[in-house]
């Protein structure tokens, strides 16, 4: 009698060990960073692939990229990565999602044999929906390959999976994603609050979602109520204003940070839960100036490019900060398109809490690029992506749709310009403001001050114009300025050849004679030069050390007689 009631107590307790715990009870998410088997091949087909013997592959850490081993470090091509995982016991009955940061460039992804799907674009992030896939009980096996053959720019098409991987349980009904805006109005003395949520609902039945949205613990709370039908996935937005004496603005000397939490119910249960900081500022154009919370500002800083020889661009805490901080309070930068392709999470939360602001950028570049033709539905993606993804950060103060688009042969041609450059760039400036009308819009010319009819530039939609210069920038602003006169100018890029090996590369004369020179133009907002590190390349006139040597340090972030100067001159503009 005494075994059969031990019995039916082990039964018991194996029985409420499989009902579905509720929200809050069970692990959200699990990293799949780490050792992943690895094999670079252009060979390998689908069939062999999914029956490999991945015990005889290589290994290689996640986030990471090949490129960066030296038997890899030339290596063109398809990367595979394969990780053997299992799943929480406590994931009963939950929906469950693979989350990847970015995978450069293409990448297709199978789950236990099953292809989930493909993503093109190497910067900004991706998932897939494995509730149907995944083994609840067991291993389960991850494929993923990364081809890096596709590369625009100078800078080294490091390939792999180079920021994090992540499998996410959820509810049937998910907040997908939570978007705030949060703008002073100092006529009115208020802020103007707009939290726009994007839910799913996965189950079968029409549900009523409960949203109760709280800003910094209880201080502000506000309320929504969403019908969504099965399948769908829908809009809500909570609009509201909050008397500007409340709270303390966001700027490049004060970030103050806020933080939102989103939690939403059915029927009395929670479903779901988050958090996201964000700032309160404003950051606008006013004629032919920036104004950043009504006050005039000129901002200058320094490109900074995703690279380094040891992590090649997978972004390690230390490195972002290190390298942020240093142009931040050592050099005096406030403000720069650091790079041409969305940044990594960890540098924009960075940037959000040290007062650096950033415009983003998607990776068309240049002579010729396949991608530059109107209503192209991959830049459209990426651009979607990476707003979705960086809305809430208040560092983000504008974005650009491409970087010195231009006559392959270099040479001014109005017939290629209105092509190449004004269809593509009318029709992304279109659609970025559709995505997100709280920022600036702009994109990188270097061709505003060359002879030719004003038309071929779509100047009118962009805020302000940002304007690249190697050579004689002061007189090319000038010409820009008369050419497109009206609104500010920012030098998103200026140089004089590159600067030479640490230590005692420098800066030429002339350079530094222009750098100052250009706070005498009222409407020249600041510069950024190009670049605050060396970085690796395989890019025309790179030195034989395989690094271009732009930086003002270089690629082991060794100061250059160069940094010193830079820094003289950002003080020469703040006097």
């Amino acid at each position: 009698m005494k075994q059969l009631s031990l019995l039916f107590l082990f039964m018991a307790f194996v029985s409420c060990g499989q009902k579905e715990l509720p929200f809050g009870q069970y692990q959200e998410a699990i990293s799949l960073n780490g050792t992943w088997q690895f094999l670079a091949s252009n060979n390998i087909g689908k069939d062999q692939l999914l029956t490999a013997d991945y015990s005889s592959w290589d290994t290689l850490k996640v986030p990471g990229n090949w490129d960066t081993r030296s038997r890899y470090a030339d290596f063109v091509g398809r990367g595979f990565y394969r990780k053997e995982f299992q799943i929480p016991d406590d994931w009963r009955g939950k929906h469950v999602r693979v989350h990847f940061g970015a995978v450069y460039q293409t990448s297709k992804v199978w789950l236990n044999g099953q292809f989930l799907g493909e993503h093109v674009g190497g910067y900004t992030p991706f998932g897939f929906n494995v509730t149907d896939v995944i083994k609840r009980e067991g291993s389960n096996s991850l494929v993923v390959m990364a081809d890096n053959s596709y590369n625009r720019g100078a800078w080294w098409p490091w390939g792999g999976i180079s920021r994090e991987v992540t499998l996410e349980a959820h509810e049937p009904i998910r907040l997908v994603s939570q978007h705030i805006s949060a703008i002073p109005d100092f006529e009115r003395d208020e802020v103007q609050f707009a939290i726009r949520y994007r839910l799913k609902n996965n189950s079968s039945k029409t549900v009523k979602a409960d949203i109760r949205a709280t800003i910094d613990q209880q201080q502000d709370t506000v309320y929504a109520t969403k019908d969504v039908a099965p399948g769908e996935e829908v809009f809500s937005e909570i609009k509201f204003n909050r008397s500007l004496a409340d709270y303390k603005l966001w700027c490049v000397d004060a970030p103050n940070l806020y933080s939102l939490t989103s939690q939403v119910t059915v029927d009395g249960k929670t479903v779901d839960l988050d958090t996201d900081k964000f700032g309160i500022r404003k950051f606008e154009v006013r004629g032919e100036q920036f104004f950043l919370n009504n006050k005039p500002v000129r901002l200058n800083g320094v490109n900074r490019v995703h690279d380094h020889p040891s992590y090649g661009n997978t972004e390690p805490d230390p490195l972002v900060r290190k390298d942020m901080m240093d142009i931040k309070y050592n050099l005096g930068g406030d403000f720069a398109r650091l790079m041409h392709a969305p940044y990594s999470e960890n540098l924009l939360d960075l940037c959000d809490s040290i007062g650096f602001l950033l415009v983003g950028e998607i990776p068309v570049w240049g002579d010729d690029d396949p991608q530059a033709f109107p209503d192209n539905p991959l830049t459209k993606q990426w651009l979607k992506e990476m707003v979705e993804r960086d809305y809430n950060h208040p560092s983000v103060v504008a974005w650009s749709v491409g970087n010195e688009l231009r006559d392959p042969k270099g040479e001014w041609s109005e017939k290629a310009m209105t092509t190449a450059q004004y269809k593509y760039v009318n029709s992304m400036l279109d659609y970025v403001e559709k995505l997100d009308a709280t920022r600036l819009k702009t994109y990188v010319t270097i061709t505003s001050y060359r002879q030719g009819e004003v038309g071929t530039e779509p100047y009118e939609k962009v805020d302000f114009i940002s304007m690249n210069s190697y050579g004689e920038a002061m007189k090319l602003a000038q010409k820009t300025h008369e050419k497109f006169p009206g609104k500010p100018i920012f030098i998103s890029e200026i140089g004089k050849s590159q600067i030479g090996p640490a230590p005692a590369a420098e800066l030429s004369e002339e350079l530094v004679t222009e750098l100052k020179g250009l706070k005498n133009l009222p409407y020249v907002t600041g510069f950024s030069i190009w670049s605050y590190n060396d970085y690796r390349s395989k890019y025309k006139g790179t030195p034989a050390t395989g690094f271009r040597e732009w930086g003002v340090v270089n690629e082991r972030r060794e100061r250059k007689k160069a940094y010193y100067q830079l820094k003289e001159v950002f003080s020469f503009w703040e006097k």
